[in-house]
């Protein structure tokens, strides 16, 4: 009786093993998330004033799904895919520009983009721009 309950219990182990290993290098590799770069105005300099962004989103990013949020002392600035001026590049990233109602004259803005590049891989990133 003893033998068939350490067998059973061997066969336990490396049976949830067996699936733990399966399930980490499946989840790995599953989500290639956006990526973003290029940020204008640049994040680590004073700019005079604050009106217009862009920056470049990976080519495997959905350009449908890439949404802009600007933090302001005064709210927030939402832009839709359909407020952005997005451009293809010859080697597949785009080129993503919006621009503000007004321009901001002093002040920090949280400049948050979020975007997906298939259902259910997503990712938010953003920059800071500092006006005065």
């Amino acid at each position: 009786m003893t033998h068939r309950i350490r067998a059973a219990a061997l066969l336990l182990c490396l049976g949830c093993s067996s699936a733990y290993a399966y399930n980490s290098s499946q989840g790995s590799h599953s989500c290639d998330k956006p990526v973003y770069s290029d940020f204008q105005p640049s994040p680590s300099k004073y700019t005079q004033s604050f009106s217009e962004f862009s920056f470049v989103v990976s080519s495997n990013t959905n350009p449908h799904s890439i949404h802009v949020e600007i933090s302001t002392g005064g709210g927030k600035i939402v832009f839709t895919p359909n407020d952005l001026v997005i451009n293809n590049r010859a080697n597949g990233q785009f080129e993503v520009r919006g621009r503000l109602d007004r321009a901001m004259e002093h002040g920090f803005a949280r400049v948050n983009i979020t975007a997906h590049s298939k259902p259910n891989c997503e990712k938010t990133d953003g920059f800071l721009v500092r006006v005065h």
